[in-house]
């Protein structure tokens, strides 16, 4: 589960980096990993009614050949966030996988709006 300190240490990470500017709006993505696609699709449905942008399901890589197939979901949203705003997304994509039955929110990453 990611935590308040680790947002904290990404935040620290991307102003060293100087890549982003923080203080400004930033395309972020988020993942959701089922082995149903089809439970994805739907709720990706859900994620659209609060104003996230369906962008794929793609296929996830496996650890081992005998793995089950597991897919992504990915979803983006151009918005600022603090730490305390993105910590409170990361809480409410943790519930509403539960919520929804989908069997990880694997977190976030952040991209400029080209």
């Amino acid at each position: 589960m990611i935590n308040r300190e680790t947002i904290i240490d990404f935040f620290e990470d991307l102003k060293e980096g100087n890549d982003f500017n923080i203080d400004e709006k930033l395309l972020w993505s988020y993942f959701f990993l089922d082995e149903n696609k089809k439970k994805l699709q739907d709720f990706t449905l859900k994620l659209e009614e609060l104003g996230y942008e369906f962008d794929s399901i793609f296929e996830a890589e496996k650890v081992n050949e005998e793995d089950e197939e597991e897919y992504y979901l990915q979803v983006t949203k151009i918005e600022h966030h603090t730490i305390d705003s993105l910590n409170d997304v990361n809480t409410m994509f943790y519930r509403l996988a539960e919520e929804n039955d989908i069997n990880h929110y694997d977190g976030f990453d952040v991209g400029n709006i080209e």
